[in-house]
């Protein structure tokens, strides 16, 4: 017998994918996700609210003590976009795939529930693993909403009135994994600003191993320069009127 378990990373499609083969299939009393606590993420309180609200058993998973995103920047420097799968091997396809071949050994039929989509990314499109079913490594994942566009996403989210990661409103993604290996223009200002206790711990590396997080400017010369004023238009600032001849 087949077991469905949603891969539930606290990103909208994950999301998606989890709550709509929970609904498709009657609201199961006994539905799973696993969660991958990367050590480097902002929404595991979300994740842990999002399953205690809807009744979902959080199965969580963390990279073993050799293989933690510290021991990678000791070993390799941080990531960039060359490297991503190997930190991704390390942070998430490791723990999942250590835990899903205790789960066979134990006579476990397991289908990963997941939250890719076809039209998900430019880079997404060009990968031989875009499909609705795929099996790797003797791991079966089944892309719920693999023909979603982005639109129908959001418009399920609104149907269904479910919260989204509180991280996409400061970074503007899901939160789950900030290793920078594909960060873009202004997360190292986000993270500085909104996310100062994340922000210290990639300065901190920095100063030990040497490197820069993210693909711009580093976190320690971030911290130098950012002020929440560089971050926003002078329309949106205050302006000072205490020396207009007017107002005397």
């Amino acid at each position: 017998m087949t077991e469905y378990i949603g891969m539930f990373s606290g990103g909208k499609d994950s999301l998606v994918a989890c709550h709509k083969h929970w609904i498709d299939n009657n609201k199961p009393k006994d539905f799973k996700v696993v969660y991958c606590k990367t050590g480097v993420g902002l929404n595991e309180d979300y994740v842990k609210g999002i399953c205690e609200k809807f009744g979902w058993e959080l199965i969580m998973v963390e990279p073993a003590p050799h293989e933690t995103f510290d021991k990678f920047v000791e070993r390799f420097s941080f990531p960039h976009q060359g490297m991503h799968s190997a930190v991704m091997g390390f942070l998430k396809w490791h723990p999942i795939r250590k835990w899903h071949n205790q789960q066979k050994k134990a006579g476990r039929n397991i289908t990963f529930i997941s939250g890719r989509r076809k039209k998900e990314s430019a880079r997404r499109k060009r990968m031989k693993s875009n499909k609705e079913m795929v099996t790797t490594e003797g791991m079966k994942f089944w892309s719920y909403i693999f023909n979603m566009e982005t639109v129908e996403v959001w418009d399920y989210l609104k149907e269904h009135n479910l919260q989204r990661s509180p991280t996409y409103d400061t970074m503007h993604l899901s939160g789950d994994c900030l290793c920078g290996a594909f960060s873009s223009k202004g997360e190292s200002d986000w993270l500085t600003v909104f996310h100062p206790d994340m922000a210290k711990k990639f300065r901190d590396l920095e100063a030990k191993y040497g490197g820069k997080w993210g693909n711009q400017i580093s976190m320690t010369d971030m911290a130098k320069q950012t002020k929440l004023d560089d971050l926003i238009c002078s329309e949106c600032v205050v302006p000072d009127h205490s020396n207009d001849k007017e107002n005397i």
